[in-house]
Formats: structure tokens, sequence, C-alpha cells
């Protein structure tokens, strides 16, 4: 870890933010505002990551916020080629009142789910759109930015349940690379990739 690199993580957020809000502004699109919610709750996760380090994951939104970063990503995704958004968004919010209700034991279980299937949707809904030539090549991108942000998720859910698939150094080490490669990754993606980014 170097000096800084959890600063780095934060300028990422920005740079997502960013993207997504120009998006926005150029198409009013549904897919931009849901990106642009998602971005601005990784920011909040990374300023909290850089200024309590590990001591952010124990706060209690952050079961939130994480889960509210893949999930509406994924959401997004799925609305910038279809009407059925609206059915994924309320399994992301079904998942969050889970996490709410849930008792100790309970809560880790809707985490996992709006998790692993964010991620899925993430990573290879672009490939079948890239494939079915329904958005440009560039796509594919964005898949690459879902894989990394499935492996700082997994990392940061590891954490949070005190059970590490890695060694605990190992998952420090590579927790903020991770998270800043698929912000910035996810961020050029959406970018460039015309129809997936809303940009036809």
């Amino acid at each position: 870890m170097f000096p800084g690199e959890d600063w780095v993580t934060v300028i990422s957020a920005l740079a997502l933010l960013g993207v997504s809000a120009i998006l926005y502004s150029r198409t009013r699109h549904v897919a931009a505002i849901l990106w642009t919610i998602s971005a601005f709750c990784f920011l909040i996760i990374t300023i909290a990551l850089a200024t309590m380090g590990l001591n952010a994951l124990q706060l209690s939104v952050t079961p939130y916020l994480g889960s509210l970063y893949p999930g509406l990503l994924a959401t997004g995704i799925i609305a910038s080629r279809s009407e059925y958004w609206k059915h994924y968004f309320a399994f992301v919010i079904l998942m969050l009142t889970l996490i709410a209700v849930g008792g100790e034991g309970l809560t880790k279980i809707p985490r996992v789910l709006v998790h692993s299937v964010s991620g899925i949707v993430i990573v290879l809904l672009p490939l079948i759109f890239a494939a079915t030539r329904q958005v440009s090549a560039a796509a594919i991108i964005v898949s690459v930015g879902g894989l990394l942000i499935s492996l700082g998720g997994l990392a940061l859910a590891t954490l949070m349940a005190g059970k590490p698939l890695l060694p605990f150094e190992t998952v420090v080490f590579l927790l903020h690379p991770l998270l800043f490669l698929s912000a910035f990754v996810m961020a050029a993606g959406l970018y460039v990739s015309k129809g997936l980014g809303c940009c036809e």
C-alpha cells in the first residue's frame, strides 16, 4: 500500500460520478440516474475508508451503501436496453429491506445475493449486448469493470463478515487497488460504449 492510495480511490469514485452525471445531462435516461446514485454511494464509501480506514466497515450505513453500489449499477445496465429494469430494482430494494429487518446472521444472505447477482449482471449483460450488436464492442470494458467490482465487493464483504477468503493482510493490500480500478474502468466503459452508455 502506497501513501495516499485510499484517496486515489476517492478520485476514481469522483470520475465514475462525473461520467454518470455527464451521461445523464446528455440523455436524461433513467440508466444514467441509477449510475449516478450508485457512484455517489461508492464515493461515500471511499471517503469513509480514506478517513476512517477499515473502521468504516463497522458503520451501520456501510452494508446499504455497499449493496446499492453494485445493485444500482446492474439496474442501470438493464435499464439501458430494457424496460424490465423495474423488476431488478424491486429485487435490490427487497434485499436492502431484508438487510434492515434481518437478525445478526440473516443480513449476510441478502448481502451475498445482491452482490453476487448484480456482479453476474454487470459482467455478463454488456458481453451479451455487445455480442448481439445491441451496443458497441466497447461495452466489454464495462464487463471488465464489473469483474473488478465483484472482486472488490467480495473483499469488502468477507472483511465485514470477519471471514476473509484470503489472509487479512492480502485482502487489505488488494482492497484499494481493486476499488480504484473497478470505478475507473467502469467509468471509462460507460463513457465510450455507445448504446450501453445511452449515447446512441
